[in-house]
């Protein structure tokens, strides 16, 4: 089953495995599931879920969820080294998109 179709109230927070690709799934603790990856990253296939073009010039990190899409401007280069509870922090504090 893809992490994306799971209930979030029935996943425990912490990291959910993605196979393949360079995104990270986080919940956070309002069991809110954030899919987190490198807009420098982005590709045609990602283009029905925008409402916006991707930085391409100056590209951040990109946290997506059912509730908000937020975006960290630069994309910390070692992000995908970051612990769980480093990036849920960035995510609080990302600007929103909408």
């Amino acid at each position: 089953m893809d992490a994306r179709s799971r209930n979030p109230e029935d996943v425990p927070a912490g990291r959910l495995n993605v196979p393949g690709g360079n995104a990270r799934i986080l919940v956070d603790g309002e069991r809110v599931e954030w899919e987190v990856y490198d807009e420098s990253q982005w590709d045609f296939r990602m283009a029905l879920e925008w409402d916006v073009l991707p930085q391409t010039e100056n590209p951040g990190l990109i946290f997506s969820s059912r509730v908000d899409r937020r975006r960290v401007w630069p994309a910390p280069a070692n992000w995908q080294q970051l612990t769980d509870e480093q990036l849920l922090a960035l995510c609080s504090n990302a600007r929103s998109m909408f």
